[in-house]
């Protein structure tokens, strides 16, 4: 067994543990950080999840390194023989033309971008990355933790540091740490939740999904083989809103309405790529043939509401493990492309006719064999119980009031908006995407009760469920990331807890300016109009 030490231990590559990591390894600190699939970056591309932002994200309200991301994205495309900035569905180059994000972009574009992020560390010796590496077992003393075994290909290893953080999708240390957590609904009278249930429901979590990429041919292209449980998912009618999953309906709000997108728009197959109809197949495309000049093809990143696994929790569920519900995830994706291949309706395009024969399976674009996602995109994660909660009634905008009025704290160490997106959860099949205003992530909420060196680096911070559903989000993550990396950067060079800094008033300004100096803006501007035209 290999023994492994370093000052900060990141468990888990997410994109919340690759900033993390960066962040360390730039303060000075000795950081090790273990990836478990084959990309690093989480749902930015394992998970191949092109960015849901806020609106003002192409001016404000994100760190300066994200930003430094999307321009660095940007730049990539322009500088690429045969590229041309056609785009249309939103404002600013989109390589993809998608009309989710104002950047769609290839996963492996990002992927590239973070290994280049890290590289310069690596080589120093700053930062040990171990690769196909997942934890196994957590050991601890009391309020700490001292060591983490981990699992690779090439065997057990062992890792001891003075500071771990928790970057798993799922909350894994947590759990293994026995670490107390949330996970699920919490009941209304913990929090005084509006939207929350009477009852607590742990098992009621958000849906997860297996992306897949299809890219569209001119011809005919072979269907895949049907999957065995096809004529289930065929036949299945999401439970509340009664329409059939694999059609051309997908959740609506309030309440269990519903709404109807199109597949695929008439005029933009017709060669109008200027028509702005909001159709499935533009909502995460990835390659817009029309902003290439080399005659490649249109890719899509099929996260639709069609391919959300909600029939069993993901996480501590009662009647199926983990692995069996990304397995099941896995299968539900492939029976969506093989009804969109051979039985969808062609009615969006005027044809009549049924499947679009011409869509395949693009496993380049996902770096795998079959196309589909390295990884389950996770929406939801164990919790840690911290030191501050982040509860809707922080955040929640009253309702009809578009006034610019950002939620503040004293002790912000960061910045987030986005609404609370939450697809048909798994118990209630309850949805909502209750308005949010522009809120501050306040230092609590990254230090847990229980225990003294643990930190959360990804999904897994003091937040509820319905305020998770705001914080899940690619900007919001990549700064947990870089918050928790620098916490730690704190704790371990001047020798103190973060409970430490939490209640010492000095030690948090001290901490609030590490992060202004790194680029982290902890209040949002008095006005939107003030930022965007100064």
């Amino acid at each position: 067994m290999r023994n492994y030490s370093a000052d900060v231990a990141i468990i888990g590559a997410s994109l919340g543990g690759v900033l993390a990591a960066w962040q360390c390894a730039r303060a000075g600190v000795n950081t090790l950080l273990t990836s478990e699939f084959a990309w690093i970056g989480g749902q930015l591309t394992s998970q191949a999840v092109p960015p849901d932002e806020h609106r003002y994200i192409e001016s404000f309200g994100a760190s300066e390194s994200y930003r430094d991301f999307r321009h660095a994205i940007r730049a990539h495309y322009k500088a690429q023989p045969g590229f041309i900035d056609n785009s249309q569905m939103t404002e600013g180059t989109n390589p993809g033309d998608g009309w989710v994000s104002r950047l769609c972009f290839e996963p492996a574009v990002a992927e590239q971008y973070l290994r280049e992020l890290l590289a310069p560390f690596i080589a120093s010796g700053r930062l040990q990355v171990l690769e196909l590496t997942r934890p196994t077992k957590v050991e601890r003393n009391g309020r700490a933790i001292t060591r983490v075994e981990v699992q690779s290909d090439a065997g057990a290893s062992v890792i001891a540091a003075r500071y771990f953080l928790d970057a798993t999708d799922t909350g894994d240390l947590l759990a293994l740490a026995d670490v107390p957590f949330r996970l699920g609904k919490e009941a209304a009278d913990e929090f005084n939740e509006p939207q929350a249930p009477a009852v607590a429901s742990p098992a009621d979590q958000q849906p997860v999904t297996v992306v897949c990429a299809l890219r569209q041919h001119p011809v005919p292209q072979p269907p895949i083989a049907k999957p065995l449980r096809y004529a289930f998912w065929r036949e299945y009618v999401l439970p509340h809103y009664n329409y059939p999953l694999f059609s051309e309906y997908l959740p609506g709000h309030p309440g269990f309405a519903s709404i109807k997108l199109p597949l695929f728009s008439r005029a933009a197959q017709a060669g109008h790529y200027q028509d702005q109809t909001l159709d499935l197949w533009r909502y995460r495309r990835v390659v817009a043939a029309h902003n290439w000049a080399d005659g490649r093809a249109d890719v899509s990143l099929i996260n639709w509401a069609q391919n959300d696994y909600g029939l069993h929790p993901l996480l501590e569920g009662a009647q199926a493990t983990e692995s069996e519900v990304v397995e099941a995830a896995r299968e539900l994706t492939l029976c969506l492309v093989y009804w969109l291949q051979t039985e969808a309706p062609r009615d969006c395009l005027g044809d009549g006719g049924k499947g679009f024969a011409e869509l395949s399976l693009a496993p380049d674009v996902t770096g795998t064999a079959d196309g589909l996602a390295q990884q389950v995109y996770v929406r939801e994660s164990r919790r840690i119980v911290a030191l501050q909660t982040l509860t809707q009634c922080d955040i929640i905008a009253p309702e009809g009031d578009e006034s610019w009025a950002p939620a503040t704290c004293a002790n912000s160490v960061g910045i987030g908006l986005y609404n609370m997106d939450i697809h048909p959860t798994c118990v209630s099949g309850m949805g909502t995407n209750a308005s949010v205003r522009p809120f501050e992530l306040p230092l609590g909420i990254f230090i847990p009760e229980a225990i003294d060196n643990l930190l959360p680096a990804c999904k897994n911070i003091g937040v509820t469920h319905l305020v998770n559903a705001a914080t899940r989000v690619h900007p919001i993550e990549w700064l947990v990331g870089e918050v928790a990396g620098l916490l730690a950067a704190e704790c371990v060079q001047h020798e103190c807890t973060p409970a430490d800094i939490y209640n010492s008033g000095s030690a948090t300004r001290q901490l609030q300016n590490r992060l202004q100096a790194a680029g982290i803006p902890l209040h949002w501007p008095q006005s939107p109009a003030a930022k965007l035209h100064s």
